[in-house]
């Protein structure tokens, strides 16, 4: 089972940022004609980052769990790590709503969408420096 977890994790930690950061950078440098630009980054945000981040959390929580009063209870580095998802994850939730309001016709600058996508590049690295190396 703990396989499965982990299956699910790494997909989940593969295509939730990198969808996430691609998409705000897309949105950030509109081209003259993308009309139907807005749309189309909302519907795969919808069906791509969302379940990706979803994912991400059941495969993680799936793992940290079983051993989360013996190992992971007392280790700095989940800690920060786990307060750095909940950043990433308010992350994908503004993108999701400037998005909605972009697609609906408001005027969004997309600039916004480019600060996005750099804050989501630079909070998943430290969340991959954590994962990895465990330096607290």
């Amino acid at each position: 089972m703990q396989t499965l977890f982990f299956f699910l994790h790494m997909l989940g930690i593969v295509f939730w940022p990198g969808s996430l950061v691609t998409i705000a950078f897309v949105a950030a440098s509109p081209t003259p004609g993308d009309d139907g630009l807005p749309q189309t980054l909302r519907k795969v945000n919808l069906q791509l980052t969302t379940p990706a981040m979803l994912l991400a959390f059941i495969g993680g929580l799936g793992m940290l769990i079983p051993d989360f009063g013996s190992l992971y209870a007392r280790a700095g580095w989940m800690h920060a790590k786990l307060g750095l998802l909940l950043i990433l994850a308010a992350l994908s939730g503004v993108l999701s709503g400037r998005l909605r309001r972009w697609s609906q016709g408001q005027d969004i600058h997309p600039s916004q969408f480019g600060r996005i996508g750099w804050l989501a590049a630079l909070t998943t690295a430290a969340i991959l420096v954590f994962a990895v190396f465990r330096p607290i």
